[in-house]
C-alpha cells in the first residue's frame, strides 16, 4: 500500500505493490510532484477568498491547484486587503511574490505558527524548518522612486524626488524594534521642495513632531528603537 512523503506528498509505492502499473506512478511523481517542487511557478489569485487561506497539500501526483504548497514559486495576486496564507509546518524552500501594490501577505506556518510578512510588490526567497521562517538574502531589496505621498513599509529604501513639489512620506504603523526605512534626495531638491517624514503616531528622535528635511542631497536612514525615543537617525 502506498504511503506519502511528509514534505512534498510524493507517492511512495509499497513493496510488491502496483504490479505492471508502478511505472505510471513513478512517471507521474517525476512529471508532477518532483517537477512542481523544483520548478513549479504557481499563481494564487486571492480575489474571491477570505483571509486566512490555507494552501492545498493533497497526496501524490496532483495539479498545481491541488497541491499548492509544494510549488517552488508562488505569486499572490488579486487581494484588496492584507492576507494571511497558511503553509504546512514542514521543511521547504520557497520563492514568493506579493504582486499587490498596497497590501501585505503574511506567510504563516500552520494555523498559529511563526510568520513572515511580505510587503507589497516584493519578492522573497524563504526557507523553513517547519517551525521558523528564514529569509535567504541574495541581494538587497529594490529601491523605490516616489514623487508624491506614500506610506512606507519596514525595509523600504526610497529615492524621494521632490522636483514636482514638496510631499510627505509616512513611516510604517506599529513598527517593530529594528525596523528601518532609508531615504535619498534623488534630484537634489529637498532644499527647494522639502520632504516631510510623517511620524505616524510614533516619536522621531524623541520628538512628537514630523521630520522636515530641507538639506539638498540628503541621504539618511531611520531605525525604530521603541516607544520611548521612537525612530532614530542612523546618519546625521
Amino acid at each position: 500500500m502506498s504511503t506519502y512523503s511528509t514534505r512534498l506528498k510524493i507517492e511512495l509505492i509499497g513493496s510488491g505493490e502496483q504490479s505492471n502499473s508502478w511505472g505510471n506512478t513513478t512517471n507521474n511523481n517525476f512529471s508532477q510532484s518532483i517537477e512542481q517542487s523544483i520548478a513549479g511557478v504557481y499563481t494564487k489569485n486571492l480575489g474571491s477568498s477570505s483571509s486566512p487561506v490555507t494552501l492545498t497539500t493533497n497526496d501524490g501526483p496532483q495539479t498545481q491547484a491541488n497541491n499548492e504548497a509544494r510549488q517552488a514559486a508562488i505569486i499572490f495576486t488579486g487581494h484588496s486587503s492584507d492576507f494571511i496564507i497558511q503553509f504546512p509546518a514542514v521543511e521547504k524552500l520557497y520563492f514568493l511574490r506579493n504582486a499587490s501594490a498596497s497590501n501585505k501577505i503574511t506567510a504563516r506556518l500552520g494555523s498559529s505558527g511563526n510568520t513572515f510578512v511580505i510587503n507589497p510588490d516584493r519578492n522573497v526567497f524563504l526557507s523553513t524548518d517547519g517551525t521558523n521562517w528564514f529569509e535567504i538574502q541574495t541581494q538587497g531589496s529594490d529601491w523605490l522612486t516616489k514623487t508624491g505621498t506614500y506610506t512606507a513599509f519596514a525595509g523600504d529604501k526610497i529615492f524621494a524626488n521632490t522636483t514636482g513639489g514638496a510631499f510627505t512620506i509616512t513611516l510604517p504603523a506599529s513598527p517593530n524594534v529594528g525596523d528601518e526605512v532609508r531615504f535619498v534626495d534623488l534630484a537634489n531638491h529637498f532644499d527647494t521642495n522639502n520632504l516631510t517624514v510623517g511620524r505616524n503616531s510614533e516619536k522621531i528622535d524623541g520628538a512628537t513632531s514630523d521630520l522636515t528635511v530641507a538639506t539638498e542631497g540628503a541621504a539618511f536612514a531611520l531605525v525604530y528603537s521603541g516607544s520611548t525615543y521612537g525612530w532614530k537617525l542612523l546618519e546625521k
